[in-house]
Parts: structure tokens; sequence; C-alpha cells
């Protein structure tokens, strides 16, 4: 198996992490492989929010257990220390589709690097929240933009664990 099958096959999601930060540098590397990912007729819309600030990562944690019934008391981002927040525009036709590729791209550099990775989903869900939105204008996203995933990152606080079978997705041949 050639390394990049290895590293798509041994990728695993985090979701228990250290408290200390990734360095700017390791993130940057994981953001560059978002940015260079494939998006509808390369039109490059994803943008990418990098929050690190813990006041303001505690205040959106405690904003979305309070909106989402099965994430009351509970930490949607797993205490990661950054959380990459993929919007794209909400009138692209692949605007779910540019993230999703790019997301799958920054998961694998993550992993490659050491770096702990997991898809958030609750941002996406929450997104026509009125208290949901307004939390996130404070940090630039605008009325024209959509979160679509986000993506938190840190050091794992426990060894990733080792590869697994995959059984649930179905393959049909047609021939």
């Amino acid at each position: 198996m050639n390394e990049m099958l290895k590293l798509m096959h041994d990728r695993r999601s985090t979701r228990a992490y250290r408290s200390e930060p990734l360095q700017e540098a390791v993130i940057q590397q994981i953001l560059e492989a978002g940015r260079f990912a494939p998006s509808g007729m390369n039109k490059q819309l994803n943008h990418f929010y990098v929050i690190t600030d813990p006041n303001y990562l505690a205040d959106l944690t405690a904003l979305v257990s309070r909106k989402m019934e099965n994430y009351r008391d509970k930490d949607f981002r797993y205490g990661a220390p950054v959380l990459v927040l993929v919007t794209n525009q909400k009138e692209s036709t692949t605007c779910v589709q540019d993230a999703s590729c790019a997301m799958e791209n920054m998961m694998l550099a993550a992993f490659s690097l050491g770096v702990g990775s997991c898809w958030i989903n609750q941002l996406y869900r929450t997104r026509e929240d009125r208290e949901v939105q307004e939390k996130l204008a404070e940090i630039g996203v605008t009325p024209e933009e959509m979160p679509v995933a986000a993506l938190a990152l840190g050091w794992p606080a426990v060894d990733f664990p080792g590869p697994r079978e995959k059984t649930g997705n179905l393959v049909s041949w047609v021939r």
C-alpha cells in the first residue's frame, strides 16, 4: 500500500485532546491542505476561520450546549484548543461538496503531522439559529456565508488506535 493510501486507511477521529496549544506553523500546514482542496468550477469559495481564543471557544461551546438538546453540558469540540470553521457562500451550488473536500484534506494533513482532528457538525446544524449567527458574526462570518463544517484540532490525549476494518459502506460493481 502506498503512503497516501496508508494515511487514508489509518486516519482516525480524535475526541480527547491535551490542553497545550498547537504551534501556528502546524496549523498553517493543515490549512494549506484545506485551501488546496478541489472546489466546484475551481471557484475556491471556502472561508476558513481559525478559532484559538479560549474565551470565545468557551462561549461558543456553552451556546451550542444550550441550543442542542443532545449536547446539554457537553463540549461539542471535545476540548480541542483549535476549531477551524469552514464556511462557503450560501448561493453556491457546491458549498457542501467544496467544504467536504477541504475537511478531508485537513484531516489527512493533521493525521500525517500527529495532530488529532474530528469533523464537527453542530455549527452546521445550528446555522439558522439567530444567537449562533450573532456569535459567528463576532468573528466575521457574514450573512452571505453558511457554516458548513468545523474541524476540531489538537494534540491527542491518547495514542491513535490502530487501523480498523471498514464494513459499513457497500460497493456495487456495474459491468
